[in-house]
């Protein structure tokens, strides 16, 4: 309304100021025809008889005369003392005609224009404006603002006041997201991304002020049981209360450093999985860094409720210090790990300060790591063959396969330092399939040759056992390699059994079925209990050779022994004897009814061609009747 009042006022100034104009070129133009022309021009006594005219357009110009001259609408004037009468049709002709005219029409045309042009702009902006104002207040719905605020002043002041909030939430939104980028969303403590950053910042200081730092690094023990038999939300529960343990730790210990910002604690991180990590920025006691991981292990000992469950878990603990261990952020943590990795080997639930002999067997083992992936591209590896045979008559029962390493450099490389780095890095499982295709191509062989008694024998890592569909895989191999299915025996060391999955016993059993035998591997390391063994699907046991290595002086383990045994016999398994090699171990176990034996004194791993050599030179007629052969000890060789 008052855009339309100003308006209209505009619109009467410019009349009104055109009527002035008009006024003005009128008076000019009948002051110019009385002293130029004389035929338009009529001039009039005082005593003329005068008629005023009632032409319309008198009211323009109310300061002129109108008269009525010969029927024609004449105008006064005076010009030196003469009154005279000008036509009024020419004195209008004439004053539009004049320059003067002409100039101020163009000018008012161009003020017009220019006033129309400034409107249709300012509409324009106005309709801009309008739709910004209505994608302004779209914005501020989604980020919840209250309205309320913009319904009055002008569009351009409600914009302003709009950017003014939005600036205000954007700010809020960019510390909420700075302060969710770097944080655990889990534990609600910093991630390793953040932790990293916050270490570099704290060693350049402690750099410039001669400072001593310190490291933990903190593993669970027994986390990933939990998880498998509580679930997923269980472990997640249980990642949760061990932050806050944690966090009561280090404030108690006052090694706190919250972020300006946000306030979260810097020295406290969960780096990923079950680790976390613990950094000490000023060491001045040289106690401090174990009082504080000896607090951790007892804070982490401590029963976790779950519901209405009771969970036990444990850590180990890896400390690093600088700069004695490291002096960059990763170098620190990652010798912490090391260190870590000392504490889970020595036992569990303890902590280890990293030492540089640590750091050698590191470095050993991202060696032999790399050098295992080239020899498994390159197929550097070989089979060997150890034989178990029966005490009675030396008859061979079966081949375990052995794997090993020839390195171009080192020499034979032991299968027990190699063989837990592949399982490590999961370089077993394709290791392990290149032992399964030879091991039974090898025994395809021996068994066309007239072995069809003997079976070859393969260790199964309980790393295969969980990512291989162990009876397709086993199917598969034998299929390609046309060797029957009761020629074949898996070994699986007892600890990997007794905490296999019901599915993984499943396949086994599926195995079983099929005619594949299933050895339970180092029996009584495991401490399986007796209804855990009935309800495995195994057809031997093989005693760890620890028992048979002590039975001879040690009452206890002679009668672990028989009691194994005995065991045996009841549940119809086979027993076998490993690490024999003294004949007095060879009559032990034969007395206490063990029937089959495995060791040195036996033989030791022989290539495919030695095997060959002495078992199928000369000994056909036998293999064809019995389907097996004989292996004598190597001490009654002589």
């Amino acid at each position: 309304m008052l855009k339309k009042l100003k308006l209209q006022g505009l619109l009467i100034l410019c009349v009104i100021l055109l009527g002035f104009i008009f006024n003005f070129l009128f008076t000019k133009s009948l002051m110019d025809i009385a002293n130029e022309e004389q035929v338009n021009v009529t001039k009039l006594s005082s005593a003329s008889n005068i008629t005023p005219s009632s032409a319309w357009f008198r009211f323009m110009l109310p300061s002129h005369e109108f008269i009525e001259l010969d029927n024609t609408v004449h105008v006064l004037t005076r010009n030196k003392d003469e009154l005279l009468a000008i036509k009024a049709e020419h004195a209008f002709i004439e004053s539009i005609l004049s320059p003067y005219a002409l100039i101020s029409i163009l000018l008012i045309v161009i003020s017009l224009s220019s006033l129309a042009r400034n409107q249709r702009n300012h509409q324009r902006q106005k309709v801009a404006l309008d739709e910004i104002n209505k994608d302004i207040h779209k914005l501020l719905k989604r980020f919840e603002v209250d309205e309320k605020s913009l319904r009055y002043g002008s569009t351009v002041t409600q914009i302003r006041h709009a950017i003014n909030l939005i600036h205000e939430q954007v700010g809020e939104i960019q510390q909420q997201t700075d302060h969710h980028v770097y944080q655990d969303k889990l534990t609600q403590l910093i991630d390793r991304h953040a932790y990293i950053e916050h270490l570099e910042k704290q060693l350049k200081l402690a750099e410039q002020n001669k400072l001593r730092c310190g490291l933990l690094f903190i593993d669970l023990d027994g986390f990933k049981q939990v998880n498998d038999s509580f679930g997923h939300s269980f472990g997640d529960e249980i990642l949760i209360q061990v932050a806050n343990r944690l966090k009561d730790i280090v404030r108690q210990f006052k090694i706190q450093d919250l972020h300006p910002q946000n306030g979260i604690d810097q020295n406290l991180s969960r780096l990923g999985g079950d680790e976390f990590s613990v950094f000490v920025p000023d060491i001045r006691d040289p106690a401090f860094c174990t009082e504080l991981a000896q607090a951790v292990l007892t804070e982490i000992e401590r029963d976790f409720v779950l519901g209405n469950k009771l969970v036990k878990i444990g850590a180990s603990i890896g400390i690093a210090s600088y700069p004695e261990s490291a002096s960059q952020p990763h170098a620190l943590l990652q010798m912490s790990d090391v260190a870590m990795y000392r504490a889970k080997t020595d036992g569990r639930g303890i902590f280890r300060v990293y030492s540089p002999e640590m750091g050698n067997k590191m470095r050993r083992y991202h060696y032999l790591l790399e050098e295992l992936r080239l020899a498994i591209s390159s197929n550097s590896f070989h089979m060997s063959f150890q034989p178990i045979v029966h005490v009675e008559d030396c008859a061979i029962d079966y081949f375990e396969a052995l794997i090993r390493w020839q390195h171009p450099i080192e020499g034979l490389i032991p299968p027990s330092e190699f063989i837990p780095i592949a399982e490590e890095s999961n370089l077993i499982l394709e290791l392990g399939d290149w032992i399964l295709l030879e091991s039974c191509r090898q025994m395809s062989a021996w068994h066309n040759a007239g072995m069809k008694k003997v079976k070859i024998s393969v260790n199964v890592s309980g790393i295969q056992l969980k990512h291989k569909g162990i009876y397709n895989w086993v199917m598969d191999a034998l299929n390609k390699t046309g060797l029957p299915a009761s020629s074949l025996m898996l070994e699986i060391t007892e600890s990997t059994l007794i905490t296999a999955s019901e599915d993984i016993i499943q396949q086994l059993e599926s195995c079983r079925k099929a005619g594949v035998s299933v050895a339970i591997d180092d029996f009584g390391t495991g401490f399986s209990s007796l209804s855990t063994l009935a309800d495995l699907p195994i057809d031997v046991i093989k005693i760890d050779k620890l028992f048979i290595t002590q039975a001879n002086e040690n009452p206890k383990y002679l009668k672990i022994l028989n009691s194994i045994s005995e065991l045996g016999h009841q549940l119809g398994l086979k027993i076998v004897a490993e690490g024999v090699e003294q004949i007095e171990q060879f009559e032990l176990v034969k007395n206490l009814g063990i029937r089959c034996v495995q060791g040195y004194l036996v033989s030791r791993p022989e290539t495919s061609y030695n095997v060959g050599s002495k078992v199928l030179t000369g000994n056909v007629n036998h293999i064809a009747t019995t389907g097996t052969s004989v292996w004598l000890p190597e001490v009654q060789k002589n």
